[in-house]
């Protein structure tokens, strides 16, 4: 199973639910399961999550991805169809829960016209909604500056080396013990920002 949501304000749990029942209806054995939360418009070398699923392809340890929609792979159609193909190279097919249980390829590994016209459209919808999201963040936040409700950068929000080291102590306890940029990201669930700024303000 392939589970991602984009913020930690959310979390996985009903996606792992649905599935996990989904295999079970359908007699799929569960050999793994990948979940995260990051951002879906992040590229695939910047998902920790992609990079672990392209490493097990490799590796054999499953026979299929399933996942819940394909927005879960990502929110940008190049990257999804690179994606596919990365796994489909290995004849792995990606079975899409929402799409009642598209597969893909078939059993031959071959990918049919018809279901290469529908994965192309839902990516093309995965990114036109990211659009969409975007605009309507920026669109809401020039409203609010207009109305006079956003200042600007609330005081105190740059926080100083020490306060920064203070936040993410394991983080940078991992980072002097040599742990590598991707590991960081995944065991600590934050962006790779995040731990280049603290790799920058570690002590000498």
């Amino acid at each position: 199973m392939f589970v991602r949501v984009s913020s930690q304000k959310q979390d996985y749990d009903r996606q792992i639910f649905e599935l996990t029942e989904y295999c079970k209806n359908y007699n799929y054995i569960i050999s793994k399961t990948i979940a995260t939360q990051v951002t879906g418009t992040k590229t695939a070398k910047d998902r920790p999550d992609l990079q672990e699923l392209f490493i097990a392809a490799n590796k054999k340890e499953f026979d299929k991805v399933l996942v819940s929609e394909i927005s879960r792979i990502g929110r940008n159609a190049k990257d999804i169809r690179n994606t596919i193909d990365y796994l489909h190279n290995r004849n792995i097919p990606i079975v899409f829960k929402n799409l009642g249980g598209l597969q893909s390829i078939d059993d031959s590994g071959k990918e049919s016209f018809v279901t290469n016209i529908i994965i192309s459209i839902y990516s093309e919808l995965a990114q036109e909604e990211k659009r969409i999201l975007s605009e309507r963040i920026k669109s809401g936040l020039q409203n609010a500056y207009a109305k006079g409700k956003i200042k600007g950068r609330p005081t105190g929000t740059n926080k100083t080396k020490t306060d920064l080291l203070k936040t993410y102590s394991k983080l940078a306890d991992d980072l002097q013990k040599s742990f590598s940029l991707n590991q960081c990201i995944k065991l600590h669930n934050v962006s790779k920002n995040t731990v280049i700024k603290i790799k920058r303000v570690l002590p000498k």
